[in-house]
């Protein structure tokens, strides 16, 4: 074990990020929970219009509560109708997009909390966060106590031309495990998935949006098999949720906004398999020092 954390503390000092990960907000504090419900909303969000979107966070919530669940996850942009993509809105610009953006302290928020408190779980939701004069595509995890234990805002951002990139891969110890979280195209960077293993995540969030192929399952195998570590994938239209071994437990079924319900089981193997334990990080420099072909 000694020498598992040795080579761990390694490789986060090889890619630079030990010491940059902001705090996590509000950790949680409740009885740690080995085995939870969660509940991946498969729901379409509209555009600009977060009161009818919230609307459907609390209905849809209020059902996944009802039915056990003690986590719900929403698609990328949900409270939003996710307004930040140029390719899907030709005549964004900066200025509309700050309109509809919401501060992490803002209103709707603060509503989410107050959602999370009542139904007594906890709510991912993605969300246009707006700091300043800045734009990011965040998502939030709100605990049963209302407060934010989880905040992280994509970092691969391509196709979203006024998005700053976030800077920091955060997890959090949570009473139903440590979660993790990414965002759609930053699935397909395996670096991003390993950092939050290797800083303890058992369950990572991903909520994403848009049409993908059948690649798209194999890949999401491939990271929960890779790190140890459970997978819950959220679009707008698909749902998947993945165990550590990579086999998919849970999906979508036909058409039409639904809710998709799956069991995480979290145990002594979650975020401790055999590929994290044989790592070789002494021989990883290259991968931050050679640049793409690409890029010359």
């Amino acid at each position: 074990m000694k020498n598992l954390l040795c080579k761990m503390w390694f490789e986060l000092l090889l890619i630079g990020l030990i010491g940059q990960a902001g705090p996590c907000l509000g950790q949680s504090t409740e009885p740690e929970v080995r085995s939870f419900q969660v509940a991946a909303m498969r729901v379409q969000p509209r555009r600009w219009d977060k009161a009818h979107n919230f609307a459907l966070l609390e209905q849809y919530a209020q059902q996944a509560a009802t039915q056990g669940a003690q986590l719900v996850v929403t698609c990328e942009g949900f409270l939003d109708g996710y307004t930040s993509n140029v390719k899907r809105n030709p005549e964004l610009t900066k200025e509309k997009l700050l309109e509809s953006g919401e501060p992490i302290d803002g209103p709707w928020i603060q509503k989410i909390g107050a959602l999370a408190i009542r139904l007594k779980l906890f709510l991912a939701v993605g969300f246009a966060e707006r700091n300043g004069q800045q734009m990011f595509n965040s998502v939030v995890v709100v605990s049963p106590a209302g407060k934010i234990v989880l905040h992280y805002s994509k970092t691969h951002t391509a196709g979203e031309l006024f998005n700053t990139p976030g800077t920091h891969l955060p997890v959090s110890q949570t009473s139903i495990g440590t979660l993790g979280a990414l965002i759609c195209y930053d699935r397909r960077f395996p670096e991003v998935s390993r950092i939050l293993a290797l800083k303890g995540a058992q369950v990572l969030i991903i909520p994403a949006y848009g049409t993908d192929g059948e690649r798209n399952e194999a890949l999401l195998r491939t990271r929960a098999w890779e790190n140890s570590v459970w997978v819950v994938y959220v679009k707008q239209n698909q749902a998947l949720i993945i165990k550590p071994n990579g086999t998919i437990v849970a999906r979508d079924k036909g058409d039409g906004d639904q809710l998709v319900f799956a069991q995480i089981e979290i145990d002594d193997d979650v975020g401790s398999g055999d590929i994290l334990q044989r790592r070789s990080p002494e021989f990883y420099r290259e991968i931050i020092e050679l640049e793409s072909p690409r890029s010359k």
